[in-house]
């Protein structure tokens, strides 16, 4: 009545095979894309109530994300003069995430809250300036378009909090 505890384990386990038979349009220098990824997530949380309308929470969890057949194959205009190219060295991402939590229920008609989160992201997948066998811009539908590609930013981060207040009127 007074304590909660939550946990979870997930294998993930993606596997991405990609090969071009015509590549007189797009003379990529790889002919193919192979991947497989494998992944062990989890989270574990706790959620306290020691009365008195009063409950704390935390939670830190892990996740995954495997490069998907756009992420790694695509090649598409993103805006007008900018072309995304195949990144066959993707990595997957991965992210730690922490959330805390505390509200207080107060003549079981109204609830005040607040929660924080904070999040970690390794190898996060982003588009950012490339090349297509060495030049940073090719023509495109008859524009010269910028080479842009899929890569993993070594970190990025996402925090924040919110607020809440809830009643029965």
């Amino acid at each position: 009545e007074k304590l909660i505890l939550t946990d979870g384990l997930r294998v993930s386990n993606v596997s991405l095979n990609s090969s071009w038979t015509d590549t007189t349009f797009y003379p990529f220098p790889f002919n193919s894309i192979n991947q497989n990824n494998i992944a062990l997530n989890g989270s574990l949380g706790i959620i306290a109530m020691p009365g008195k309308g009063w409950r704390f929470s935390a939670l830190g969890s892990t996740g995954f994300r495997a490069p998907n057949v756009d992420d790694l194959t695509k090649v598409f205009e993103s805006v007008a003069g900018k072309l995304v190219v195949p990144n066959p060295d993707l990595k997957p991402e991965y992210t730690y995430n922490a959330d805390l939590g505390i509200s207080k229920t107060m003549n079981e008609k109204a609830i005040l809250g607040v929660n924080a989160f904070y999040t970690i992201y390794k190898n996060a997948i982003t588009t950012s300036n490339g090349t297509f066998n060495g030049a940073d811009s090719v023509m495109y539908n008859g524009t010269l378009s910028q080479v842009k590609a899929s890569v993993n930013a070594a970190e990025a981060y996402i925090y924040g909090f919110n607020a809440y207040f809830k009643a029965d009127v």
